[in-house]
């Protein structure tokens, strides 16, 4: 379990994408807002810090650990950029053409942006496991229609998207954000007016609004905005920093600070504007540099990369500054010239070369891989995007550039449903041929590989494994699972039935996280082959106990909070069912940390927390059974691992380090009682050297931690044989 982080080239996080502007960055209004536009070259060298401490941080993220605030770096420029154009049209012709301006950014970001985008997909099929093309397709379509960073969001509300692998497109989320500002800013900025124009004729004023009116009317609210923005930015963060960190509106104060940037007549001159520059360098280096992965992001420490690009931004106004003259550099205008096309090549050959090579990245490769990302957004810029933007097949008129816009997302769009549409195929077809061999009863299948009275030689089994890699990765959106278990962000009771409901000899109940979630094919078989009905409670990130589970890294309390009252839920359920007499649960103990409940004063919440939930079912008269956690993979998806490798033993994980400590296991033994069981499936996943991820032709695990559908089931005959002493 994690909550989602920028990503990195060795974690699933999220990335920032830098924006070009045309290198000629205008002065802003206001004093000087009547003179031809000066050039700013120090902001293409601020460009540049962002898009160097973005690259840095996905390829050294121990060393450039914050380096994702290059994201804010470039929201602030795009803000400052965007609003002093927007203004100075409006100043200049009385008006806003919002379709002429929607054709330019058309003209100058979709044209690399579609590129890329298909030259990915491309790549996904050449050297990307199928394991990964259901997720890709998905992303890929959400990058063409820029709401990826939605998709990311809702994804890390999504407990069963938690361990996807990052993809070749999710740096597109904030090429999304970005794109919705576009189309949404000269709109928010052309109602102001029109606000303002009511406002006029309601009074009866006669005299047109001056171009100063119209600049303070549209800095008043865009600071209503920031200020909603950065609020609702800290309060997000706080309950649920993964859904923040990709969400439009807690980013659109940053847009709104360079905005208001653009639109102030402030000028700081002298010895004030060399220490405001220096200060607003050291800000963004340093949060650059300090910030973690576990850094509570965006939110409040947002501020200091923010107001530290406003700082640069304003200190080069009046006249160069030393630090405007170090970003001002050939190299850093260089760099900044092209750091759009960087931005957009350097994460797709950070997740495809270690798929076409076999193996992670090493520090030559890259070195290379920096190079050879300049080279190719040199080339992008000046054969695709500066062609593109000023030449007549897309310049000549608005409606060419909205017709590019609309053929190449639907392009994207239409092959990433040809790629769904052939994995749906597939998934149909390796099910009915999985569903005979099963049927088959063949003695080596599965677990019945490790059983040394079968005699049956090479564990992993030979030939392919009755399910694919890239279907098994599919589990997760089994319908079982989405029937059966309560999402994340949710605190009501979800069950289901499972086994044989008609007439059951016994009624009994699954009860945990999504540990025992992945158990529901186990005790769905049991419950048909011992002729009981399974109740089935589970909710992901929620084991059963009366204490606070902890998730490192998670920020909030609202997931805790959901899990407590899930569990009284869930207490209230069982203990109102006379029927159901005994209560199977597990959990992935080892994921957290614990602490007492609101009001609890247990003196080790870890296990006092276990024992205290068993006791409520125990003094009812149910039996407790207490199912070992599954052995631990080594945090890498199963199914990827397989795809890539030329042995399924390369994946499997030393018994001595697969083996966490179950802390739930340990409370259960210490107890002593006849009514708490456990049960320990270790065998049926491990010899006494290596817990494999590959048992007789069969896939153990659908992703880093969770049972596959098929090894589950087929795990019912040894549960069975421990619970031989149930009484009927």
């Amino acid at each position: 379990m994690s909550t989602t982080r920028p990503p990195s080239s060795s974690s699933s996080a999220t990335q920032s994408l830098p924006r070009t502007q045309p290198s000629t960055a205008p002065v802003p209004p206001g004093p000087s807002a009547g003179r031809v536009d000066a050039y700013r070259p120090e902001i293409q060298g601020l460009r540049a810090v962002a898009v160097g401490l973005v690259v840095l941080f996905h390829l050294w993220p121990l060393r450039v650990s914050g380096g994702y605030v290059g994201v804010d770096v470039f929201f602030v420029i795009s803000g400052y950029l965007i609003t002093s154009h927007i203004y100075r049209e409006i100043a200049q012709t009385g008006t806003l053409q919002v379709t002429r301006f929607w054709a330019r950014r058309i003209r100058r970001l979709l044209p690399a942006s579609l590129l890329v985008l298909a030259l990915s997909a491309i790549g996904v099929l050449l050297w990307a496991p199928a394991t990964v093309w259901p997720a890709s397709a998905r992303q890929l379509g959400a990058s063409a229609l820029y709401v990826q960073n939605w998709a990311l969001a809702f994804d890390s509300v999504d407990y069963m998207a938690l361990d996807n692998v990052p993809t070749v497109v999710q740096h597109y989320w904030s090429l999304s954000v970005e794109e919705q500002f576009y189309a949404l800013w000269p709109l928010l900025i052309v109602g102001l007016l029109a606000l303002q124009g009511r406002a006029r004729r309601r009074t009866s004023a006669v005299s047109p609004a001056s171009a100063d009116q119209k600049r303070r009317l549209i800095m008043g609210g865009l600071a209503v905005l920031a200020v909603a923005s950065l609020v609702w930015s800290v309060i997000n963060t706080a309950d649920d920093q993964a859904f923040a960190y990709m969400s439009t509106f807690t980013r659109a104060w940053e847009f709104a600070a360079g905005a208001i940037t653009g639109l102030v007549t402030l000028t700081v001159t002298g010895r004030r504007a060399q220490v405001l520059g220096w200060l607003g360098v050291v800000a963004v280096l340093v949060s650059g540099c300090l910030y973690t992965e576990r850094s509570a992001f965006p939110g409040w420490i947002a501020l200091a990369p923010v107001l530290g690009t406003v700082a640069i931004i304003l200190a080069g106004r009046g006249a160069p500054t030393t630090a405007g003259w170090w970003l001002s550099l050939r190299p850093a205008r260089f760099i900044g010239d092209i750091s759009y096309s960087i931005y957009l090549i350097h994460w797709p050959l950070i997740v495809l070369i270690p798929y076409a090579t076999g193996h992670s990245l090493v520090w030559t490769e890259k070195v290379g891989l920096l190079a050879v990302t300049v080279v190719l957004a040199w080339l992008s810029k000046t054969l695709v995007e500066d062609p593109l933007r000023t030449r007549p097949l897309l310049a000549a008129a608005p409606w060419r550039a909205f017709a590019f816009a609309a053929a190449g997302m639907l392009v994207l769009v239409a092959a990433t449903v040809g790629i769904n549409a052939e994995v749906k195929h597939r998934e149909a077809m390796v099910a009915t041929a999985a569903k005979a061999r099963l049927a088959a009863g063949v003695t080596c299948l599965g677990p019945a590989a490790l059983d040394p009275a079968n005699k049956c030689g090479n564990v992993a089994g030979d030939g392919a494994p009755v399910v694919p890699p890239e279907m098994v990765a599919l589990q997760s959106k089994n319908d079982i699972f989405a029937r059966c278990q309560q999402q994340l962000e949710s605190a009501d009771l979800k069950t289901c039935h499972l086994g044989q409901q008609t007439n059951p000899r016994r009624t009994v109940a699954l009860l945990g996280d999504s540990h025992a979630g992945a158990l529901t094919p186990l005790l769905d078989e049991l419950g048909k082959q011992l002729g009981w009905d399974v109740v089935a409670a589970t909710k992901a990130s929620c084991p059963t106990t009366t204490s606070r589970r902890v998730v490192p890294g998670e920020t909030g309390h609202s997931r805790q909070a959901f899990c407590e009252s899930f569990n009284r839920a869930v207490a209230r359920e069982i203990l109102g069912n006379p029927k159901i007499t005994d209560v199977f649960v597990t959990s992935y103990s080892s994921a957290y940390t614990w602490a007492n409940a609101p009001g609890g004063t247990l003196a080790d919440p870890g296990p006092d927390g276990f024992k205290a939930a068993w006791k409520q079912f125990t003094d009812a008269g149910k039996r407790v059974h207490v199912i070992r956690d599954v052995p631990g993979t080594g945090k890498r998806s199963i199914p990827d691992c397989l795809a890539l490798v030329q042995h399924p033993d390369d994946c499997a994980v030393a018994r001595k380090s697969a083996l966490a400590k179950d802390v739930a296991v340990a409370a259960a033994r210490s107890l002593g009682d006849p009514n708490v069981t456990v049960l320990d499936l270790t065998p049926q996943f491990c010899d006494d050297v290596t817990c494999f991820a590959q048992v007789g032709n069969v896939i153990v695990y659908r992703d880093r931690s969770h049972l596959s559908i098929e090894y589950a089931r087929l795990l019912a005959p040894y549960l069975a044989r421990q619970l031989g002493t149930l009484p009927k």
